[in-house]
C-alpha cells in the first residue's frame, strides 16, 4: 500500500483577486496520480494523497464565505474531492487578530503534520494616503504588507506548524526596485526603522511628504530583504519574495490610497506598460509554492530569493540580483539590517 499524505496550505487575502485565484490552483493541483504518471518511479517513492486543506486567511467573514460557496459549488467539476477550504479571520494590520489566526491554524493542524505552502498574499497599497500609524508605531502598508505576515510566520514556526519541507512565499514586486530610477537603499538601521515608522517621509520641519507609491515601493523592497534574510536563518523552510507581476483584475489602484485623478493616471501607465490575467499572475506564486510539493516542477530558484518580472512587468522572470536595479538584494549587511529593523516592531 502507498504511504498517504494530507497536505495543508494557507492563503492570506485570500477572499478575491490574486488571493482567491491561488486557491483555485492549488486546489486542482493534487488529483494526479502518485508520481504525476511517472510510471518508472517505485511504491515507495510514490505517495497517496487522502486529502487537501486549504485555509482561506482573510478580513471580511462575508465575502469570505462567498468564495468558499464559489470554490465548494466548482468542486465536483473542477477539482478533487478530497479538497476542503476552511475560513480563518485574519487582518494582518491588526496584532490581536494575527496572533489569533496562529492560534487557529495551529490548533485547526493535527501533531506531526505542517502547513506545506504559506501564501502572504495580503495587503497591495491599502486605503491610506498619509502614512498613518498604526497601535504598532508602524505604517498601515509597513503593517499590512510585512510586519503582520512576518508575525504569522514566527507564530507558525514557534508552533512547530511551519518547520523541514514547509515554503512560504512572500507577494514581492517590481515597484520595490523603485520606479522609473533605482531606489538607493540606505546601510544603517535608522535608515530602515524610519521607513516602518514612517519617519523617513517627514520634512525637517516635520511635514508629511508620503505618497503611497513611495510606501509601496519601500516596502515591497524590504520585504525581498526580509525574505532572504529569514531563508538564512530557516534553513530547513523555503522562502521566496515572488512578484505575481502586473496583473488584471485585482482592483490594486481602487484600495482608496490614490485620489481619483492620479489614480487614473497610473491606471493608464500601468495598461500601457502591460498587464497578463490573474491566473498568470497567481501561477507564479503556484510554481514556488508547490515545487517538490508536486504539481509542477522546474522552479529552481533557491531559498531566499526575490522573483520578479525579467523586463517591465508581465513575462519571464529572472532572480532579481540579475537585474541591476536588483543587486542590492543579494547584499547580507542590507538583508540584516532589514532584518533588524523588522524584528524591532514585532514584539510591540
Amino acid at each position: 500500500m502507498l504511504p498517504t499524505k494530507h497536505y495543508y496550505y494557507a492563503v492570506t487575502g485570500a477572499n478575491a483577486g490574486l488571493g482567491l485565484e491561488s486557491v483555485r490552483q492549488l486546489a486542482s493541483l493534487h488529483d494526479a496520480p502518485p508520481c504525476n504518471g511517472d510510471t518508472s518511479c517505485s511504491d515507495e517513492d510514490a505517495t497517496a494523497i487522502i486529502g487537501v486543506t486549504i485555509f482561506l486567511l482573510c478580513r471580511n467573514p462575508v465575502s469570505a464565505q462567498q468564495a468558499i460557496d464559489s470554490l465548494t459549488a466548482s468542486k465536483n467539476n473542477e477539482y478533487p474531492t478530497n479538497v476542503s477550504f476552511t475560513y480563518v479571520p485574519f487582518d494582518s494590520s491588526d496584532r490581536s487578530s494575527v496572533k489569533t489566526a496562529i492560534e487557529t491554524l495551529s490548533q485547526s493542524i493535527p501533531d506531526r503534520h505542517i502547513i506545506n505552502g504559506l501564501l502572504l498574499n495580503a495587503g497591495g497599497f491599502t486605503s491610506d494616503r498619509n502614512g498613518t500609524l498604526t497601535k504598532s508605531a508602524t505604517t498601515i502598508i509597513a503593517e499590512t504588507n510585512l510586519i503582520g505576515h512576518a508575525v504569522l510566520v514566527d507564530g507558525l514556526i514557534q508552533s512547530k506548524k511551519l518547520q523541514q519541507g514547509s515554503r512560504v512565499i512572500f507577494s514581492g514586486s517590481e515597484a520595490g526596485m523603485g520606479e522609473p530610477f533605482a531606489i538607493k537603499w540606505g546601510n544603517d538601521l535608522d535608515y530602515y526603522i524610519n521607513i516602518l515608522n514612517g519617519k523617513a517621509y517627514k520634512t525637517k520641519k516635520n511635514k508629511n511628504k508620503y505618497t503611497p507609491q513611495d510606501g509601496y515601493g519601500h516596502i515591497k523592497g524590504m520585504i525581498a530583504f526580509y525574505t532572504a534574510a529569514m531563508a538564512r536563518r530557516h534553513g530547513d523552510i523555503y522562502f521566496a519574495a515572488v512578484s505575481p507581476g502586473s496583473t488584471k483584475d485585482t482592483y490594486l489602484m481602487d484600495q482608496g490610497s490614490f485620489p481619483n485623478a492620479l489614480k487614473y493616471v497610473f491606471k493608464g501607465f500601468i495598461c500601457l506598460s502591460g498587464q497578463h490575467g490573474v491566473d498568470v499572475g497567481a501561477g507564479r506564486y503556484i510554481d514556488a509554492l508547490v515545487d517538490n510539493n508536486g504539481g509542477r516542477d522546474g522552479w529552481g530558484y533557491e531559498s531566499g530569493t526575490f522573483v520578479c518580472s525579467k523586463k517591465g512587468y508581465i513575462g519571464e522572470v529572472c532572480d532579481a540580483t540579475e537585474l541591476k536595479k536588483g543587486k542590492p538584494f543579494g547584499e547580507q549587511s542590507k538583508q540584516d539590517l532589514v532584518y533588524e529593523a523588522v524584528r524591532s516592531f514585532m514584539l510591540r
